[in-house]
């Protein structure tokens, strides 16, 4: 059995796949995206160091934030670690959809030439989403407005290929590669999930997550992929830290409610729950 644990941030995912892994004596597989950055803690709500050096957790803390590192690396990754457990008894559990997606279906990632640093360098983020939104609706509307890299990466396929990244994706990213998957999802009341995911940020906060980005970009490029995660980027303006806290919050429930857009479209059979509880109880922990 294969279990992936989806849900939006603060949900509780992490707790339930530590309660089965015990369990079951099963390793787990992070599917975060900035999860699996060694500098940066604070802010990204990583299991303990303790558990992450158990042994049974993999695909945590192992790169550099000077290491290019995307979905197609990380497909790579959770593939071969995947097949290391002869593809069985493994938990699965992140918030990147698109990661999680990539490694259980058939999402191929076709090689390019480097694209030239200058390509469309003279729009806006505006005008690059609208020129994503006329050719592909789907992908503009996953990455946003506010996401210039990923626009200009995707209009930078279409003029290579011929072809959007869906309609690339299309033929096998609803083709589920392991047969014995099972899907739990949480998806808790919405006003308990935004009062988690403040008192999350409060507490980052108490535990020095301004002092760990300012020493970090003491050392390292602020423009870093790394510190486009949430609770990172938002310190690179000239808010005052009580504002910088809200705007954490702010785009921690957006984020909430994009991750459970994507996760309720992408993935289907998911057996949802309300509560961890419930969860808990399904799976006899």
């Amino acid at each position: 059995m294969i279990c992936a644990i989806l849900g939006p941030t603060c949900s509780g995912k992490s707790d339930l796949a530590e309660k089965l892994s015990q369990k079951l004596n099963f390793p787990i597989i992070n599917f975060d995206a900035f999860q699996v950055y060694k500098e940066i803690e604070k802010g990204t709500a990583k299991p303990s160091n303790d558990l992450i050096n158990s042994g049974r957790y993999f695909l945590y803390s192992f790169k550099s934030v000077l290491e290019p590192y995307d979905v197609m690396n990380y497909q790579k990754d959770a593939r071969e670690l995947l097949a290391s457990f002869n593809n069985d008894n493994v938990i699965l559990v992140g918030g990147t959809g698109l990661y999680l997606k990539a490694l259980l279906f058939d999402y191929k990632f076709l090689e390019e030439e480097k694209m030239p640093e200058d390509f469309l360098s003279e729009y806006s983020n505006e005008e690059l989403f609208i020129m994503l939104e006329k050719i592909d609706p789907e992908d503009a509307n996953k990455i946003g407005k506010n996401n210039r890299k990923r626009l200009i990466r995707a209009l930078y396929v279409y003029k290579i290929h011929g072809k959007t990244k869906s309609d690339i994706n299309d033929n096998g990213k609803n083709k589920l590669l392991y047969p014995n998957v099972i899907f739990i999802g949480l998806n808790i009341d919405r006003d308990l999930l935004y009062s988690r995911i403040n008192d999350r940020v409060d507490q980052m906060f108490l535990d020095g997550l301004k002092e760990e980005v300012d020493n970090l970009f003491s050392y390292y490029d602020s423009s870093l992929r790394a510190f486009q995660a949430i609770g990172y980027k938002e310190f690179k303006g000239d808010l005052s830290n009580s504002e910088i806290k809200e705007l954490i919050k702010k785009n921690t429930r957006n984020y909430a409610k994009r991750q459970m857009t994507f996760f309720k479209h992408q993935f289907e059979n998911v057996k949802w729950f309300n509560s961890l509880k419930e969860a808990e109880s399904y799976l006899g922990l």
